[in-house]
């Protein structure tokens, strides 16, 4: 394993960007009260500009119906992080750092929208396809105009769309195929769709736009269960890469190693617009990842970005990240943005508990309730 550490070396790049989410949500009667934040900031020689103020200013949504919610809200948390990204790339800015994986970016529509397309299948209930890919369009193209706003205002009025837009299809969905009315998986399909469409798109865009102004995005990750190294030579066992890699370089700092993924392709129909599934994968599925440790007494931490990316674009990401780094072998810039957008747990309660005394509307006091889990103590 030693003979995979590779030095760091290399340019760092000038001008980069970091940008990171978190969300907060309850449980309600009828749906999530969801608090959602995300913090962005941009290095240019040393010197740090914010952007996005992260959990000093919170959006507050509401999250119904309630299926699939941590799915639903984590996807709703990066599609806030993708709008600061691509606000990032608009800035100038060479690269661009988010917190996560590329590959669980592109692995989104293999989960939760899977699963609701398999409860509810809509061609095999009667559902006009043509309405799947109006409604497919419509979301992208909501979630485009988004990106080309100003956040956080283009944040709400692309969420309110979605939510308009899984009306819509609702609508059509039980318009078309009546003894599905009162399916609630027609209910989750719509809007699982739209929410999910909404999301490819933004990471579609991001991702064009990188390509096209020659902008470098990657993804870092503290904690990943990658096997790419342990599957290559062949260790049985419950090892990770990076738990493979931090004994093997427990004695080392400043090395990297770096290596090609396995390309992903599309998954199985899912809810999620047809067209648009088909381009994400055909144009992004490629990717590289490395793993890197910078000080000897740190933690090795991944790094992935796609298939554009090239060897001296790594070689300048980690000499940038090198740069920054704490005296743990962490870049600040990273951790900065994740402390700025934390958000406390208890956060999105207070907010419920405080919408739940000055909602005057009967029907949506009593979605605001609290849960029946605390209603009877078991909170």
């Amino acid at each position: 394993m030693s003979a995979l550490a590779q030095p760091i070396s290399g340019e760092p790049f000038e001008r980069v960007g970091f940008v990171d989410g978190s969300y907060a949500m309850d449980e309600r009667r009828g749906v999530y009260v969801l608090a959602l934040s995300a913090t962005s900031i941009v290095v240019n020689g040393g010197r740090m500009e914010g952007v996005l103020r992260g959990s000093a200013k919170p959006h507050i949504t509401l999250l119904a119906p309630k299926s699939y919610a941590e799915s639903r809200a984590s996807m709703l948390m990066s599609i806030f992080e993708l709008l600061g990204a691509v606000d990032l790339v608009r800035r100038g800015v060479e690269a661009v750092f988010l917190d996560g994986s590329y590959v669980s970016e592109m692995m989104v529509p293999f989960g939760h929208a899977r699963d609701v397309y398999e409860r509810f299948n809509p061609l095999s209930a009667g559902v006009r396809a043509g309405a799947l890919d109006e409604w497919g369009e419509a979301s992208s193209k909501a979630a485009l105009e988004a990106a080309a706003g100003e956040l956080p205002a283009s944040l709400a009025e692309l969420l309110e769309r979605i939510s308009s837009h899984s009306n819509g299809l609702y609508s059509e969905i039980c318009s078309g195929a009546p003894d599905v009315k009162s399916r609630k998986e027609a209910l989750d399909f719509a809007v699982v769709y739209c929410e999910t469409t909404s999301y490819l798109a933004l990471l579609n865009h991001l991702l064009d736009e990188c390509e096209r102004r020659g902008v470098k995005p990657f993804w870092v990750a503290k904690d990943a269960e990658s096997r790419y190294i342990v599957e290559r030579e062949g260790i049985l066992g419950w090892l990770n890469d990076l738990s493979l890699l931090d004994y093997a370089w427990r004695d080392r700092e400043s090395v990297h190693t770096t290596l090609k993924g396995v390309p992903i392709h599309k998954p199985k129909p899912c809810a999620l617009w047809t067209l648009l599934l088909d381009e994400v994968y055909e144009r992004w599925g490629g990717y590289g990842v490395s793993y890197f440790k910078f000080g000897r007494a740190g933690a090795v931490s991944q790094m992935t970005y796609p298939h554009f990316v090239g060897e001296e674009d790594v070689s300048a990401a980690l000499a940038t990240l090198q740069a920054l780094a704490d005296h743990r072998g962490y870049p600040r810039p990273l951790s900065y943005v994740h402390h700025i957008a934390v958000l406390n747990p208890e956060f999105a309660k207070l907010i419920a508990d405080e919408l739940y005394r000055r909602e005057k509307n009967p029907i949506l006091k009593s979605m605001l309730a609290p849960s029946g889990r605390a209603m009877v103590g078991l909170r």
